[in-house]
């Protein structure tokens, strides 16, 4: 996990992806797959400054949103004060009650960097379900992001949030790991201004894309059945949703 969620650029995480991603379109994403499978008390792993977590509280009887982050949670708890928000790892996921549905939103699987993680990550969730519970995530396709960084080195976003403009710029390069679909990414983020480009901050992370095989298989070792698979456009990546069932 990069720089960027961690105090010096957590701000900036809040406010630039607020420019790049509708999060009101996010949620009715959400809430229509939790609707479609009569969920109630939901778990957000990696719920970051919590631009969900409002809507979540207010539609669902019981909301929890969990990040690794301190930083970034000290952020939602500041925007939501209501909010029901822990520090926690998704590899260990420490719950007396169960949940009928768990998310993990933003992508955030990218950081499960080996099958090792991957696999405890599932396992977890799947202890933190009651019976025939949900589990619904989303990562980065392998296949169709590889292809396109192969073409695409860098890459430039814009993004403008409460009147502030920004940008971020973004060097990409398949990892040297030959095990699995890692990525070498650096970004450079600045706030615009007339002509002026103020740098706010650099990060540099490794991350992981996955193919459907990969998967798969980690779902069926962990115990759920996959209910859907979803292709999904984001402002950057290409996806898949899964929505799963604990067997």
């Amino acid at each position: 996990m990069g720089e960027l969620y961690n105090e010096n650029l957590a701000w900036v995480y809040d406010e630039i992806y607020q420019g790049f991603i509708d999060y009101s379109a996010e949620y009715e994403f959400y809430k229509y797959l939790c609707n479609d499978y009569n969920c109630n008390r939901v778990l957000e792993i990696a719920c970051g400054t919590g631009n969900l977590a409002k809507s979540f509280t207010s539609d669902f009887s019981t909301y929890v949103g969990l990040d690794f982050s301190e930083s970034m949670l000290n952020i939602a708890k500041e925007k939501f004060p209501a909010g029901n928000f822990i520090q926690g790892d998704m590899r260990h996921l420490n719950f007396v009650k169960h949940f009928d549905t768990i998310l993990i939103t933003g992508r955030s699987t990218s950081y499960l960097l080996n099958n090792t993680d991957l696999k405890k990550t599932f396992k977890s969730v799947h202890n933190a379900l009651e019976d025939k519970g949900i589990f619904i995530f989303d990562c980065i396709n392998a296949n169709l992001f590889i292809s396109y960084i192969i073409k695409n080195s860098s890459v430039v976003h814009k993004s403008t949030y409460n009147k502030k403009q920004f940008e971020r710029d973004s060097y990409w390069v398949k990892n040297k790991n030959n095990n699995y679909h890692l990525i070498d990414w650096k970004s450079t983020y600045y706030q615009l201004n007339d002509s002026e480009k103020k740098v706010l901050g650099e990060d540099s992370t490794l991350f992981r894309v996955f193919s459907i095989k990969e998967i798969t298989e980690a779902l069926q070792h962990s115990g759920f059945n996959i209910l859907e698979i979803k292709d999904r456009e984001t402002y950057a990546f290409d996806t898949n949703v899964y929505i799963c069932q604990k067997k």
